[in-house]
């Protein structure tokens, strides 16, 4: 085996532009049983980023190599788990952003992960799971109280105010039943989340239904919070958490 070759140096980069050594690239394709095997040469340098700042830890979040992830976790010599890339991407923000549920919940369980960490544009990883509309990960995220659901990026949008601004109703609707305190107010005073949704239903008439719902749940929030919430809860059919 070439591991076994003194002349080959199995940490070198390629000579493209992307900087990526063996093991990089073994994780990125997702060859498990190669993965295995350098993990246990100790020569290998398991930690090393490519020139864009991505791990072998941050691709495989990536790409959803959950079986790689887990061996990755698993061993202590792996210290990049919350690195962030150059837009100051985390393992975790990807994972979210590529909808990898399962991939989500095994770094939820990690307390080396911090769950609220924002991109260089201030989007965490519940900003941006409410914007691809990963309904599943949205409702995960609701559930964990260390989740900040409130926390706006860099152009003063809430993850909330996203949601209502692209009309995604169901999402709306997990956020108020989770009850969850959450800000309903507009980038700016000068309109609501209301005016927003009317105007955006009026420049789109294929989803003016939608957003025609989306009025009609911010204006039953805003007349009765309670009562909302708990025909949600009714309508989605739990009692307790999400």
């Amino acid at each position: 085996m070439l591991l076994n070759e003194e002349r080959v140096d199995i940490n070198q980069r390629d000579v493209y532009i992307y900087g990526k050594t063996p093991f990089y690239i073994a994780c990125e394709k997702g060859h498990v049983d190669i993965v295995k095997l350098l993990l246990n040469d100790k020569r290998v340098e398991i930690n090393d980023s490519n020139r864009y700042g991505w791990t072998p830890f941050y691709i495989v979040c990536w790409r959803g190599y959950i079986e790689i992830v887990k061996l990755l976790l698993n061993d202590e010599r792996v210290n990049h788990i919350h690195k962030t890339d150059r837009y100051g991407n985390t393992p975790f923000w990807v994972s979210c952003w590529n909808g990898h549920l399962e991939i989500v919940k095994l770094l939820l369980n990690d307390k080396r992960v911090d769950i609220n960490q924002e991109t260089n544009t201030g989007a965490t990883p519940f900003f941006v799971a409410c914007q691809k509309r990963y309904i599943e990960i949205v409702k995960l995220l609701l559930n964990d109280k260390r989740v900040d659901i409130n926390k706006k990026n860099n152009n003063g949008e809430t993850p909330f105010w996203i949601v209502c601004y692209f009309g995604y109703i169901t999402i709306m609707e997990y956020i108020f039943a989770s009850e969850r305190e959450v800000d309903t107010n507009a980038k700016n005073e000068e309109e609501t989340l209301i005016d927003i949704a009317k105007e955006r239903g009026k420049e789109f008439q294929s989803r003016k239904e939608d957003y025609a719902r989306v009025v009609e749940l911010l204006e039953s929030f805003k007349r009765n919070p309670n009562e909302t919430r708990f025909k949600l809860r009714l309508q989605l059919g739990f009692i307790g958490n999400i």
